[in-house]
């Protein structure tokens, strides 16, 4: 499992006092508060310190980055966490720690497919599982009843129901 995970994308600056516009990839800005340092790169060589977020305004502000003019290089990067800096609730997991992992019929032995993507937008997840070949995908509502059982990085156990052999050519 990869240990840093994306954050969001900063994007232009707001204002003259350092803000930056922040697009949040994940649960929502409460969810980075107690991180002390978000990365440049996905191997956490590089950081930048939040000083403090603004959810309201969508954007953050950073430890040396004082206004407009040095936030300006920031536009455009991606921001990575580290795993360690956020203890997660109990059956919690990532989205990132799906990617790649078996999913199967409940009751059968062997993968129906594996999940190569998960779209998460609205708190709806939808997972993008891909055949044995990779050549088909198909789209999973992954909640609610449909949903037996997740162990992320090992495997997923799915109630599929009739009509949900519609796989499309990728």
């Amino acid at each position: 499992m990869k240990r840093y995970l994306e954050a969001g994308k900063l994007g232009a600056p707001r204002g003259l006092k350092g803000e930056i516009r922040f697009e949040c990839w994940c649960d929502g800005y409460d969810f980075l508060e107690g991180v002390r340092r978000l990365y440049l790169d996905p191997s956490g060589n590089k950081f930048l310190e939040p000083d403090r977020f603004l959810p309201n305004l969508g954007t953050v502000v950073f430890k040396g980055y004082p206004d407009r003019t040095a936030v300006t290089p920031l536009v455009g990067k991606v921001l990575w966490f580290d795993r360690e800096d956020i203890e997660l609730p109990e059956g919690a997991y990532y989205n990132a720690d799906l990617i790649g992992v078996p999913v199967f019929r409940d009751g059968d032995a062997e993968p129906v497919g594996i999940i190569g993507e998960v779209d998460d937008r609205g708190g709806n997840p939808l997972w993008h599982i891909r055949n044995a070949e990779g050549t088909r995908e198909f789209l999973f509502p992954a909640a609610g009843p449909l949903l037996i059982s997740v162990e992320p990085g090992r495997k997923a156990v799915v109630r599929w129901t009739e009509g949900m052999d519609n796989w499309y050519d990728i």
